[in-house]
């Protein structure tokens, strides 16, 4: 029974400590978000869902040996109501990843939008551009896709892009 025990609470201690420190199951990698190619996911394999997969073992296996079950049936019992815990855990963290909104926007999703100088763009600088962007305004640096000097307030249009750098030029 006290290994039962023993690993119920380890279980419960790795759970606590990835929910006190923070630690993200669905961290997803800069480069794909930035590509729109990812989205936070949870895996069977995530800390949460495998601590409750043990937490279910231990604590159903100890519960079985405390009414008298052997080892074997207890570890069956504990098995059981372990992926039961683990699945439960799984579609319950699923739901709320779904609900998750997000506000990683893919710089590409710019290209074709007009928006509005916001810091003069000088000939072969940078500056600054305003749009709206799946309905939230955001501003980027910018360049003009000619090399010319693009004052503050001229409406421009996105052509390329380059990471989180845009391009743009005067519409026609």
């Amino acid at each position: 029974m006290f290994i039962f025990v023993s690993i119920a609470v380890a279980a419960f201690l790795v759970m606590c400590g990835g929910l006190f420190f923070g630690h993200d199951d669905a961290a997803m990698d800069q480069a794909d978000a930035d590509a729109g190619e990812a989205e936070p996911t949870v895996s069977i394999f995530s800390t949460k869902v495998l601590a409750a997969l043990f937490m279910g073992f231990g604590a159903a296996g100890a519960i079985a040996t405390h009414y008298g079950a052997d080892y074997i049936q207890a570890s069956l019992i504990g098995l059981a109501a372990g992926l039961l815990l683990a699945g439960a855990m799984y579609l319950v963290m699923g739901l709320f990843y779904r609900q998750q909104a997000s506000s990683l926007t893919p710089t590409s999703a710019a290209v074709g939008c007009s928006g509005t100088v916001t810091v003069t763009i000088g000939e072969g600088e940078a500056g600054e551009i305003g749009l709206t962007l799946e309905g939230q305004y955001r501003t980027f640096s910018a360049t003009s896709a000619d090399g010319k000097a693009v004052a503050k307030g001229q409406a421009v249009r996105v052509v390329r892009t380059l990471g989180s750098h845009l391009v743009v030029e005067r519409p026609s």
